[in-house]
């Protein structure tokens, strides 16, 4: 009897051990599991953001591109409704969102209170949110992170959602992952501006390169070849001259004095493009008459000789030749219609100068 007795205080003391352990490894598997399911989310997270890094990257030189962030916020939180916001000198920009229209002036101006502070903020609310605009559009949850370029405030991320209790810090963590992303890509977006805005200008000028203008123009000829349009050849008269007795610098202020009258002295469409030296180029969009476009020629070429150059202690009325030829008139080809226009500019110079010549 003694012996049953032992062996069943023994087996009640292993069973409560067992189960003692059984419950300890059940724990400890649900703990496991628990940090198994946070560290895959947070992989899934980094994943994302890695992928969402590459993804604006990739968009960088796309000008909607922060457009397409937005879009994929909404897809990738599930949201109701994003805005970004970018600050200029006076106010904040609303440059992506995908708030409908009849609410888009609300947003605006109830947003600015907010998004002056400059503070992460995370809000949930039983009650409408002051940002409510109408009925069952009215949000619950909202999140705002700050963008920030090289430590300046730039922008801002509004995330916004119709459930109560929808955000969560983790969101908070995610949207801000993604405005650093979007401050650096808003960097590299203006310097990449910058390059290609440099590599169509000439530098000195300021004024379209001759590649660029060829570019466009053959552009324009392709989208539309029944196109009409003129191509105006100028020369400063006596160039060289003029160098040599006032000097470089003030041939370069003849030159960019020159460059912006013909700017001022065109249509929106038109273009003015340095073609080389002291030769500058036009492009003349919807030719009407060939009389009209001589008029607006002659014209210019009046204001020019009129409008004295001052530089230093020097002070001079120069002039230029033109040329003009037509396309398609003249020919259907963009280079032949050039060499026309050069070939009237250098018959205005043979013909006394200051003068323009029409083909």
């Amino acid at each position: 009897m003694d012996d049953y007795e032992d062996l069943k205080e023994k087996y009640e003391s292993l069973k409560h051990e067992f189960e003692t352990y059984q419950s300890f490894a059940e724990s400890t598997i649900q703990i496991i599991n628990d940090k198994n399911n946070l560290l895959e989310k947070k992989i899934d997270s980094l994943f994302s953001i890695v992928e969402i890094s590459k993804y604006i990257n990739s968009k960088v030189r796309d000008e909607n591109f922060i457009a397409m962030i937005n879009d994929m916020i909404i897809g990738i939180l599930g949201v109701k409704y994003s805005t970004i916001f970018i600050k200029n000198s006076i106010k904040f920009d609303i440059v992506a969102t995908n708030v409908p229209k009849q609410y888009s002036d609300l947003l605006s101006e109830k947003h600015y209170k907010v998004l002056n502070e400059q503070e992460l903020f995370i809000i949930n609310s039983k009650e409408s949110l002051i940002f409510a605009r109408n009925g069952d559009l009215d949000i619950h949850s909202i999140i705002g992170v700050p963008i920030y370029i090289r430590g300046n405030y730039t922008g801002y991320i509004l995330v916004e959602h119709t459930l109560y209790g929808f955000f969560s810090y983790d969101h908070i963590k995610f949207v801000s992952s993604i405005a650093n992303q979007i401050g650096v890509a808003l960097e590299n977006n203006v310097l990449y501006n910058q390059l290609k805005e440099s590599s169509i200008r000439d530098p000195f000028l300021g004024i379209y390169n001759r590649r660029h203008f060829f570019n466009v123009v053959e552009e324009k000829i392709q989208k539309d070849s029944s196109a009409k349009f003129a191509i105006v050849m100028m020369d400063i008269d006596d160039f060289k001259k003029i160098n040599d007795l006032y000097g470089h610098q003030f041939g370069d202020e003849a030159l960019i004095k020159t460059s912006r009258l013909l700017e001022k002295s065109i249509g929106a469409n038109d273009i003015v493009a340095r073609y080389g030296g002291e030769e500058l180029v036009i492009y003349i969009e919807n030719v009407k008459s060939k009389e009209e476009v001589f008029n607006k020629i002659d014209s210019i070429r009046v204001k020019l000789s009129e409008d004295a150059i001052f530089y230093g202690n020097h002070t001079k009325n120069i002039t230029a030749s033109f040329g003009i030829s037509y396309y398609p008139y003249d020919s259907d080809k963009l280079q032949e219609v050039l060499s026309i226009a050069d070939t009237m500019m250098y018959n205005a110079k043979k013909a006394g100068k200051n003068k323009v010549i029409s083909s």
